[in-house]
């Protein structure tokens, strides 16, 4: 099996990951610094009460060490907090892929492509060409960072606030959708059959008429399952295969 793989994460994915990270950073040095100063400093001994100390100095002493206390502690936690936040998102821009599995098991009449950009701009998870014609698989987020309710799903972003997203299992449909008519525009005497489909271990995610859904270890067994495509000759498949092949060149 053929593997054809671009990258997927955009230039504003790194950027906002970039900057939720180097708050990250600040916070933690911010945190370390104060806590560097209140402790290892004479700065608080200084505000400590002595012999019998006035009502005043006693509230300055408690004052003073509740903020050696409470302010480095709440910037390290707001600090490594935002570092979580960092890695989930990092994690949700990965791409997660089943070609390297399906690599293994399927042949050389198969070929799997990763992160393609239509004309147009609309960018495809994966898709995967076989004797069937073409199935479209989706991506579902991580179930740590997303969350939905019907067709309504929403994922959290690096500042922990929920935005909505394009619902996986439409997208995916859409996207097949989108396939397809970028190849009829190509050879318009032959229709390559093109199936939109989403791998998930999320057993809340159900199938719609328009796309499957399917468990990763059964991705293999969906797809010999398929039929055949009559007419996909050597000759089209081969020019099929270019067309992903410059699609994947210049996105």
């Amino acid at each position: 099996m053929q593997v054809i793989a671009t990258n997927v994460t955009t230039r504003s994915d790194r950027l906002a990951a970039g900057r939720t990270a180097l708050s990250a950073l600040l916070l933690v040095l911010t945190g370390l610094m104060v806590g560097w100063l209140c402790l290892a400093t004479p700065l608080l001994d200084s505000l400590r009460p002595t012999g019998r100390p006035s009502s005043l100095q006693v509230a300055t002493g408690i004052f003073a060490w509740a903020f050696a206390i409470i302010v480095p502690a709440g910037f390290l936690l707001i600090g490594f907090a935002r570092v979580a936040a960092t890695i989930e998102a990092l994690s949700s821009l990965r791409p997660r892929t089943v070609s390297p599995r399906l690599a293994r098991s399927l042949g050389p009449d198969h070929l799997a492509a990763t992160g393609l950009v239509l004309p147009g701009g609309r960018r495809i998870h994966e898709l995967v060409l076989g004797p069937f014609g073409i199935v479209v698989l989706g991506d579902v987020p991580p179930p740590g960072v997303s969350r939905h309710v019907g067709s309504r799903w929403e994922i959290r972003d690096g500042r922990n606030r929920w935005i909505p997203i394009e619902a996986p299992l439409d997208r995916a449909a859409r996207d097949a959708e989108r396939v397809r008519g970028w190849l009829t525009t190509d050879d318009r005497d032959f229709l390559v059959r093109v199936y939109a489909a989403v791998v998930t271990d999320d057993r809340r995610v159900t199938r719609t008429p328009t796309c499957a859904v399917v468990a990763p270890g059964d991705l293999e067994t969906w797809l010999a399952g398929l039929p055949s495509q009559r007419g996909l000759t050597p000759a089209r498949r081969s020019r099929l295969v270019e067309l992903i092949r410059s699609v994947a060149q210049h996105g």
